[in-house]
């Protein structure tokens, strides 16, 4: 990218959050990562995906907690409501104590979260005679179409959150890459100065660590992951499970790979609170490994183009 486009992209940016985005009354620190955060989506999502883009961060404030929740540091919700007939969802992202996180974490969550957004935005609610669903990237959370009570989050989220984890560590990279262009804010220069230091080379999150080790070889077929990526963004994820399965050659592989990634989740847990039985966990974790692996390689040799 020429750095007069790398210039357009963030003065509209800088514009976004100064005018459209003044009714949440964010902290001058949040609006300073918003300056970088929406450019880097922006790049990654395509120029020509702006305007989606910022209706995302207009429909999706950013909110902060002071509760407590060693697990979920910040998560995105979306939830239906009734108006004119019509079902809507109002949405928001919630951090924890974001003011005391060290830069990069921070980073990290509100990426992470707002990467759920964008990539629910388009065919978000599905309907049927009895349920809603709503749409975040991969994955539907589930709702009575009746009396609008949440009913859960179906098993494919584990794989919706090792995707968009990989795509969180695209954007940072692509925020921390920002230093190579010509830059006149100094508040910006110093966000990034600070993000540069933090990071060596490419950016690695913590989230997810033994699911995304499970689907290295996934992830790491360029082809595939930009496959997914896209009937993701476009919302078009219904199609995933045969597309899959016809490239592995067996029905219910999709299923099954997310059987074993939503299990070795559960070991995972198991494992760090428990003080018996530890090897047999971790043989189990293995095993689970070496099942993940084979349906992938089967699918990674079947489909030609990495």
């Amino acid at each position: 990218m020429d750095n007069n486009m790398f210039k357009t992209i963030m003065n509209e940016s800088i514009d976004f959050v100064d005018n459209e985005l003044t009714i949440y009354n964010y902290s001058t620190d949040i609006k300073h990562l918003l300056y970088i955060i929406i450019p880097a989506f922006i790049i990654r999502y395509e120029y020509k995906n702006k305007n989606n883009i910022f209706q995302v961060f207009r429909e999706v404030p950013l909110i902060e907690t002071t509760e407590n929740n060693k697990r979920f540091q910040a998560y995105y919700t979306s939830y239906p409501y009734k108006s004119n007939n019509k079902f809507l969802t109002r949405k928001y992202i919630l951090v924890r104590h974001y003011k005391d996180k060290p830069l990069i974490e921070l980073l990290d969550n509100i990426i992470h979260e707002y990467n759920h957004a964008i990539n629910s935005f388009i065919n978000e609610i599905k309907l049927t005679k009895t349920k809603i669903y709503i749409r975040t990237g991969l994955s539907y959370a589930l709702f009575d179409r009746k009396t609008l009570k949440p009913l859960g989050i179906d098993d494919r989220n584990i794989l919706e959150e090792i995707l968009n984890t990989k795509q969180t560590e695209e954007v940072v990279d692509i925020i921390n890459d920002f230093n190579k262009y010509e830059l006149n804010n100094f508040d910006i220069s110093n966000t990034l100065y600070s993000i540069n230091n933090t990071i060596n080379n490419q950016y690695k999150s913590n989230a997810y660590s033994l699911q995304k080790t499970f689907t290295k070889n996934l992830t790491n077929n360029k082809t595939i992951i930009n496959i997914l990526s896209n009937m993701r963004f476009n919302g078009n994820i219904d199609e995933i499970p045969t597309f899959f399965d016809d490239i592995v050659g067996k029905e219910n592989s999709y299923n099954d790979l997310i059987y074993i990634l939503n299990e070795s989740s559960r070991l995972e847990r198991e494992y760090a609170n428990s003080k018996l039985f530890k090897k047999i966990k971790l043989n189990k974790i293995r095993s689970l490994y070496k099942k993940a692996n084979r349906i992938i390689d089967n699918f990674n040799n079947n489909y030609h183009f990495k």
